[in-house]
């Protein structure tokens, strides 16, 4: 037995009532429960998710330098000619692979504390010359 016109109009707005009312509670409720997950896991106390991504990253941090290798240093010198340059590059580095030490967490005043080692290790993959590259480049601070 089918259901008519007004059945299926009946139907459909106890169907969207329901919703209605549904998604007006769940709105609230779902928002204070992802707000108190935030909270709890954003923080930088130890045991987090944030304080163990913090301390160490999970990825790859790379540093890239391109150089510009004046190629006429004698002319510029000698006859103050227009500077010839080259861009090289880039030569890469990893960097911040190193966990953050000493980490010290002070609970009076809500700061962390901590030891960031600096290490950078050249990745010649990513590079496109090697460390013992040699450039003649401009001195900024006396031009």
């Amino acid at each position: 037995m089918g259901c008519d016109r007004n059945c299926g109009l009946i139907a459909g707005a106890v169907i969207g009532a329901v919703l209605a009312v549904f998604g007006g509670i769940l709105m609230p409720v779902g928002d204070l429960l992802i707000q108190k997950t935030i909270k709890k896991q954003v923080v930088l106390e130890e045991g987090t998710i944030a304080f163990k991504n913090w301390v160490k990253t999970g990825t790859e941090v790379y540093r890239q330098f391109w150089i510009f290798d004046v190629q006429n240093p004698q002319e510029v010198m000698m006859n103050s000619s227009n500077i010839q340059v080259k861009q090289r590059g880039p030569y890469t580095y990893r960097v911040r692979f190193l966990a953050k030490e000493n980490v010290t967490q002070d609970a009076e005043d809500n700061t962390v504390s901590f030891l960031q080692p600096n290490g950078a290790i050249f990745e010649p993959s990513l590079s496109v010359g090697t460390e013992a590259d040699n450039f003649t480049v401009l001195n900024l601070a006396v031009a």
